[in-house]
């Protein structure tokens, strides 16, 4: 009776190799053509609503005192 192992032994996952690795360029690709104009409008709108705010001086009390 053998008591080999007739599997290969396993040294981790296998990668492919980066120029055949097309499903996770593709997929990078897209993430990113989704996301960033996504991001670039957000920090546009975000930097726009703070110019248009007035800024009040810190020292205004908020409430009346009584």
């Amino acid at each position: 009776m053998p008591t080999h192992s007739t599997a290969t032994p396993s040294n981790g996952p296998r990668h492919a190799a980066p120029d055949r690795d097309r499903l996770g360029t593709l997929l990078t690709a897209s993430w990113t053509a989704l996301h960033l104009p996504v991001l670039v409008l957000l920090g546009l709108a975000v930097d726009h609503q703070a110019e248009a705010r007035p800024q009040v001086a810190a020292t205004t009390p908020d409430l009346t005192v009584s």
